[in-house]
């Protein structure tokens, strides 16, 4: 038998033994530190890329920028991502439920990690060489949106690891559920879930069944494969994997399972598009982009408060594209917006400035604060950006002329003022001279201020332009508001300087305020993400007429409306007293209306972008008006009709329609006159002094005629 031997026995035997023993835990020791050493060396590695513990205390997803109108409707918004932060107790516990019941069940107990879910994925892609199941929790998945990129790799990986534990250290579950709420992306542009409850219900994320917070919570984990727009069926699938995984988590029973998996998607068909009015909002883009920059624009949360009237901006829209396209049927065009769209298969058009389909403007705002309303600066702001409400020069036509008008009554004339409309020429230097012609080709004879403008007779007009100046009126119309170059020629009679449809619709607000330019505004105020005023619009008001001259020029206007060239008003259902001035350019070029009532003002223009005729007998009242009606309609709904207002310093007569003067029991036609006080004629009709008989018409009228009017009403 043989004996024990002890330790140091076998010591004694085998000397060398204690060397190896201390060579052997030299190395495990050294081999310790290395590894040691490395981890440190990576883990400091990592953390250099990473935000610090003070910046993840500051984590602020971008904010979109929203947009309100004057009734505190949300219109449009801007952004890089569609997201709007909802805090978590306006999130409803269904769609909490279905997103830890798919994504992270153990979310409030592991510590930013759950070791069972990575295991269990890293085995799945091991036996299916390939990534198959996501063992990311929620916090890891915050901590890849905000800080990291999507690319799979293992650097990735580990510095998303060392995130979400820090970011767990950092923030409560409930703070960090919030921010993944606010931060996620589901899919079409929405970014967080009120996002995605609109894009994919157009609803906010509070009115959310139980199916549809099932929907949203199974779109992050893939997007687009599971949209519902794009493979229903699939997405279907998906959904109602997530209803089952809130039963095995008792979040909901058997019964309200079964219901919910029963329910169709419900989708919109149409997405959610907070996107209105889009040539206004592209004013205010351009504003803010230059004020508070494009970073505070697009991701600083700004709450935009505007001018624009929604109700009244649609019915713009709608009586544009409506009465334009009538238009296009009516002159038979081969180049109508809709057969170009069908050309095109939609696509932009290759020149974003110009279109060769008929276009059009609108401009409706408040003439008392300057406020703009409605703006339409064309027929489609995705085929053509071209704002021709603001950025489009176009010659006027004859609605140029209560400009020469305004400065005649302001000089002395009175609108029962007669000027002959006969045959004139004018000195156009370089030896030539310029002959103005009527629409018609027709001379009427003597004519009052009022019957001229009413008609739209170029020849009195140009008398009047000659004998004022050029100088007085340009200067009329500057203070009024046109800030466009103006012509120092008489042919500014006819509207020959171009201008746009902004400046002439605030120019004519000056008559319906009485005398008074306020600057147009299209903005009310600016806030900043948590409501602090950033600034404020404040009018910018001027007296720049007196109020009885603005007023005897809206008399005068309103019978443009009443018995003149816009008379059709009436028939195309607008009955409330109103005011304005058609014009029609050369061959037809250009078409306009601009019209007012009290407390509204519109401008309509129609045209093409490329200077050529809309068509035969294509006026400011066959183009144009229409449009203006449908639009006044609009504003001036719910609105009781009132007159304007006279000033003191108006007086009122009976004239004689025929002579401009005070009417005898003879006269024909009379009608009651508004005056300044102290332009009043003083001297009776002393033509109709005995029998009344009918007026003689005079189709053409020429100076050489032996018929006269009365030397005292008589001015040019």
């Amino acid at each position: 038998m043989q004996a024990v031997r002890t330790f140091n026995e076998v010591s004694a035997v085998s000397p060398r033994w204690g060397h190896v023993t201390k060579f052997l835990f030299a190395v495990v020791v050294i081999l310790l530190c290395g590894v040691a050493g490395v981890g440190i060396g990576v883990g400091n590695w990592l953390r250099k890329d990473l935000p610090s513990p003070a910046n993840l205390q500051t984590i602020a997803p971008p904010v979109k920028t929203l947009v309100y109108d004057r009734n505190e409707k949300l219109v449009h918004e801007f952004f890089k991502e569609n997201r709007s932060i909802v805090p978590l107790r306006d999130i409803p516990k269904p769609l909490v439920q279905a997103i830890l019941a798919i994504e992270d069940r153990r979310f409030y107990t592991h510590w930013g990690i759950d070791p069972i879910r990575l295991m269990r994925a890293l085995v799945t892609d091991i036996v299916a060489r390939r990534p198959e199941q996501g063992g990311s929790t929620i916090t890891q998945q915050l901590a890849r949106n905000l800080f990291l990129t999507h690319e799979k790799t293992l650097t990735r990986k580990l510095k998303e690891i060392v995130l979400a534990v820090r970011i767990e250290q950092t923030y409560t579950k409930d703070e960090i559920l919030e921010m993944y709420f606010n931060q996620i992306y589901f899919g079409e542009g929405a970014y967080g879930v009120d996002a995605a409850a609109k894009v994919f219900f157009g609803k906010r994320v509070q009115e959310l069944t139980v199916p549809e917070c099932a929907l949203l919570a199974g779109l992050p984990r893939n997007p687009r494969d599971y949209s519902p727009r794009r493979d229903p069926d699939r997405a279907l699938r998906r959904r109602n994997l997530v209803l089952s995984q809130m039963l095995a988590a008792r979040f909901i029973s058997r019964a309200q399972y079964e219901q919910a998996s029963e329910v169709p998607l419900g989708v919109t068909k149409t997405r959610y598009n907070a996107q209105e009015a889009p040539y206004f909002m592209e004013m205010v883009r351009q504003y803010l982009d230059e004020r508070y920059g494009s970073n505070q624009l697009y991701e600083g949360g700004l709450r935009i408060h505007t001018t624009i009237d929604i109700d009244v901006q649609h019915a713009a829209e709608e009586a544009l594209e409506k009465r334009l396209t009538a238009l296009e049927q009516r002159n038979q065009y081969k180049k109508t917006r809709a057969v170009l769209a069908a050309k095109s298969g939609n696509a932009p058009a290759r020149d974003r400035n110009q279109t060769e389909y008929l276009q059009g403007a609108i401009v409706s705002l408040e003439p008392s604060s300057g406020q703009i309303l409605a703006l339409v600066g064309g027929r489609d702001f995705n085929d053509s950006n071209f704002n021709r409400a603001v950025q489009a020069a176009r010659q006027p036509g004859s609605a140029f002329k209560p400009f020469i008008y305004t400065a005649a009554i302001d000089n002395g004339f009175s609108p029962t003022d007669i000027i002959l409309d006969t045959p004139v020429s004018f000195n156009a230097g370089n030896g030539e001279e310029w002959s103005p012609q009527n629409y018609d080709k027709k001379y009427r004879g003597p004519v009052t201020l009022r019957s001229a403008l009413a008609n739209s007779v170029n020849v009195p007009a140009a008398k009047l332009l000659q004998k004022l100046g050029t100088s007085v009126v340009t200067s009329y119309a500057k203070r009024m508001g046109i800030k466009s170059r103006l012509l120092p020629d008489l042919s500014l009679a006819l509207g020959t300087s171009e201008v746009n449809l902004l400046e002439l619709t605030s120019a004519y607000g000056v008559f319906a305020n009485q005398g008074v330019r306020v600057t147009p505004t299209y903005i009310l105020r600016v806030e900043d993400k948590n409501g602090k005023i950033l600034e404020q619009s404040r009018s910018v008001a001027e007296e720049v007429l007196s109020p009885e001259t603005a007023l005897t020029m809206t008399s005068m206007m309103e019978s443009v409306v009443e018995n003149g060239t816009a008379a059709s008003a009436r028939a195309l259902g607008f009955t409330a007293p109103a005011a304005g001035k058609t014009g029609t350019t050369d061959d037809y070029t250009d078409a306009w209306f601009v019209g007012y009532v009290p407390g509204v003002v519109s401008g309509v223009w129609v045209g093409f972008d490329r200077k050529q005729k809309i068509g035969p007998g294509m006026t400011g009242a066959a183009a144009a008006l229409p449009i203006w009606v449908d639009v006044m309609l609009a504003a001036t709904k719910g609105r009781p009709a009132q007159d304007f207002p006279v000033p003191s310093g108006v007086v009122s007569r009976l004239i004689c329609v025929e002579t401009g003067l005070l009417a005898n029991p003879g006269c024909p036609s009379t009608e009651i006159e508004l005056f300044r006080e102290g332009s009043e004629p003083t001297g009776y009709c002393n033509v109709h002094t005995g029998t009344a008989k009918p007026p003689q018409e005079v189709p053409d009228f020429h100076e050489t005629d032996t018929e006269a009017p009365p030397d005292e009403r008589l001015r040019l």
